[in-house]
């Protein structure tokens, strides 16, 4: 049999251990399937479904578009020979540890801020399991959403307050992820970039820039009851969202000492997390971006990823890692580079993740309790 077939049975074999882990997996973190009402249940079944497929779908095709080419397989061997540096691989999970150990940080100072009585150990280990659940939690009941219910549940009287803790930490972590790329890209040079690049910068500074307007407009002392907010609130499908949002940013504007903090803290995560990025593209091969080209590719990944339709990000990080990590730098770069660096980078997200299997394990009875009654409840936040 051919180099190439022996590939691609080696990637469709892949494929097919991945979904069987999902599966067995699943009933185990949710604590096994508890009844739900129609059509809620169907729904859930479906979304459930859907996010499986579709980071199979792109894994399956990251992984034949590595193995059509035999020269591809040179690039899969480089990771396991002496060329490699694992210091330097060392030193990216070291980045991404510490980067993961900054938004647990992040969000210890919005619980703490809003009046609620938490721990620093307490927020790293609800953190660490909310982490692992958002790669295993395919029930609808991912990691922020354990974090807010364990709050909440800990905390009654402080139900909306811990419901905005976890909207607040989505939304400054998704925008200091804008903010990141921002700055990098001012660093380099785009007159000779793709228009498709130059689009997606474009965006980028549009959205930076969207983002801190409205953060000022929202903490002017009259857009508390102004006619805008209740016009934005009563928008059909989004107004729940803005909403959510004007109410957290109003628990949080009487604390500006934690808000500057909080600001560090994310920006510097996410600068980590491309320094891991980096870090291991180094590792592995001769030719690869810049560290400021990563701080574009990593952060622009990580929004992709952030689309809830698979769990952890699963095969929608990789493909956004591979599209840029050959689109952004100048210089050439190859696209089987580019899958090994992503399916490298998402080794290292796993590798974290089990941290948090060691926390399941340790807490197992009451995380499955808690899962259990999150995936009950229509709406547990």
């Amino acid at each position: 049999m051919s180099i190439t077939g022996n590939a691609r049975r080696a990637a469709s074999y892949t494929i097919d251990t991945i979904l069987a882990l999902f599966k067995a997996l699943s009933p185990l973190i949710r604590g096994g399937v508890s009844p739900c009402r129609e059509p809620y249940c169907v729904k859930k079944h479906l979304l459930t479904l859907l996010r499986l497929l579709v980071p199979a779908a792109i894994l399956a095709y990251l992984l034949w578009t590595f193995a059509s080419d035999p020269e591809n397989l040179d690039a899969a061997r480089q990771i396991f020979s002496w060329k490699t540096h694992w210091l330097g691989v060392g030193f990216a999970f070291l980045c991404a540890l510490t980067a993961l150990s900054l938004t647990f940080t992040r969000w210890y100072l919005l619980v703490i801020s809003v009046g609620i009585p938490f721990q620093l150990k307490e927020a790293f280990r609800l953190g660490f399991l909310a982490y692992m659940l958002n790669f295993v939690g395919l029930g609808g009941v991912g990691g922020d959403l354990f974090k807010g219910y364990m709050l909440a549940k800990e905390n009654p009287l402080k139900r909306p307050e811990a419901v905005s803790t976890i909207f607040m930490d989505r939304l400054i972590g998704l925008y200091a992820l804008f903010v990141v790329t921002s700055l990098a890209t001012l660093g380099l040079d785009w007159e000779g970039a793709t228009p498709a690049i130059q689009t997606v910068v474009y965006v980028v500074y549009g959205a930076t820039l969207a983002g801190a307007f409205a953060l000022g407009i929202s903490c002017l002392p009259g857009f508390r009851r102004g006619s805008m907010r209740e016009f934005l609130e009563s928008l059909p499908k989004v107004g729940r969202i803005f909403k959510r949002a004007f109410t957290a940013l109003g628990m949080y504007r009487r604390c500006p000492k934690y808000l500057a903090i909080i600001a560090v803290l994310s920006l510097g995560a996410h600068t980590l997390f491309s320094f891991a990025a980096y870090f291991l593209a180094a590792a592995m091969f001769d030719e690869h971006p810049t560290i400021l080209e990563m701080m574009i590719i990593t952060p622009l990944a990580m929004v992709f990823a952030a689309i809830p339709i698979s769990p952890g990000g699963m095969g929608t990080l990789e493909l956004a890692i591979t599209e840029l990590y050959v689109s952004v730098p100048g210089e050439e770069l190859s696209k089987a580079n580019a899958i090994t660096v992503a399916l490298a980078f998402r080794v290292l997200t796993i590798g974290l993740a089990f941290i948090g299997a060691v926390f399941y394990w340790a807490n197992r009875a009451s995380v499955d309790r808690t899962m259990a009654e999150a995936s009950a409840e229509e709406d547990p936040l």
